[in-house]
């Protein structure tokens, strides 16, 4: 096996130090780009890739959709005006990670029109995000959370953008679970025919 020079290994290992490093700009690339995503997999699809889930106490993806809807509008804003205006003094209220499910139960939901609320609501929230003019001592602003105690802001913006990765992820496995049968011995290939999780539920 060909070893790296010393210069390369040193390169690879910068790069990896910058991958901790908060950016406001990349997250919210990431977050701007979510319902575009969402769309171009979801839009007008048969109910097999939108209503069928990976089995019991799992979510399809109207629910994953949904989830996103709820954190829209309970859960991210809310809480970065939260630390803005109150600080350590005043913690988040809690998110309700299953909101969605009493939503879903209505079989007449589609997942256009989720699709669409989605997409609004984030509109509005980025455009009111960038309206707040975040300098970089803002992001250092610390905030309570009931079940992890003081968090900064810049750890809530990089959680928006990572739990729409995580739910795209998600979004991936739970569509690819319906077809882990059709595909036959090529499962053993297949690794997100494997993954167990990195999501929640």
């Amino acid at each position: 096996m060909r070893r790296l020079s010393p210069k390369r290994q040193a390169c690879i290992y910068l790069d990896m130090a910058n991958l901790t490093e908060f950016s406001l700009a990349e997250s919210i690339a990431v977050l701007t780009r979510t319902p575009a995503t969402l769309n171009a997999m979801l839009r007008g699809m048969p109910d097999i890739w939108v209503r069928r889930n990976e089995g019991k106490d799992t979510w399809n993806a109207l629910d994953i959709v949904g989830h996103l809807i709820v954190g829209e509008r309970t859960d991210w804003l809310p809480r970065v005006r939260i630390i803005m205006e109150n600080g350590e003094a005043r913690p988040f209220d809690a998110f309700d990670r299953f909101a969605q499910s009493k939503e879903t139960q209505d079989k007449s939901v589609e997942i256009n029109r989720r699709l669409s609320d989605f997409a609004r609501l984030r509109t509005e929230n980025l455009t009111a995000l960038q309206a707040l003019n975040l300098q970089p001592e803002d992001l250092a602003r610390r905030g309570r959370h009931p079940a992890l105690g003081v968090v900064t802001l810049s750890e809530l913006l990089a959680t928006w953008a990572v739990h729409d990765l995580t739910h795209l992820h998600q979004l991936s496995r739970v569509m690819a679970h319906q077809y882990r049968d059709a595909v036959g011995p090529w499962i053993a290939y297949l690794g997100v025919l494997q993954c167990a999780g990195h999501s929640a539920p």
